[in-house]
């Protein structure tokens, strides 16, 4: 019987493992995501990204990020998010991964 409840609580490990890392909030390594093509938000204030603008990036601060990913954000590519911190790239990705169920990457800048 206990193997039985062995055998039951390593396959959900595994279940919560998969579904971690498919949602999980990575680190941008350019041999991560060799060609392909990403959606780059910086969620930087507007200052801050216009001192040190990032390549390609569209400029949506964070306090405007879910209406803005409600009202006309679509991207069929990975996210790339550009912040200051881990902690503002992790509450970017959970406001974005309420609308798309995806590995959202991150980079500081």
């Amino acid at each position: 019987m206990t193997l039985f409840y062995m055998t039951i609580f390593f396959i959900a490990g595994l279940f919560l493992y998969n579904a971690y890392q498919k949602t999980a909030l990575k680190p941008y390594n350019q041999s991560n995501l060799s060609g392909a093509d990403l959606c780059v938000i910086d969620i930087r204030d507007y200052i801050s990204a216009y001192r040190s603008p990032y390549p390609g990036a569209e400029n949506i601060p964070l306090s405007y990020l879910s209406r803005t990913i409600k009202e006309r954000f679509d991207c069929p590519e990975e996210i790339l998010v550009v912040s200051d911190d881990k902690r503002g790239a992790k509450l970017a990705a959970k406001i974005i991964r309420k609308k798309r169920q995806q590995s959202i990457y991150y980079i500081k800048s």
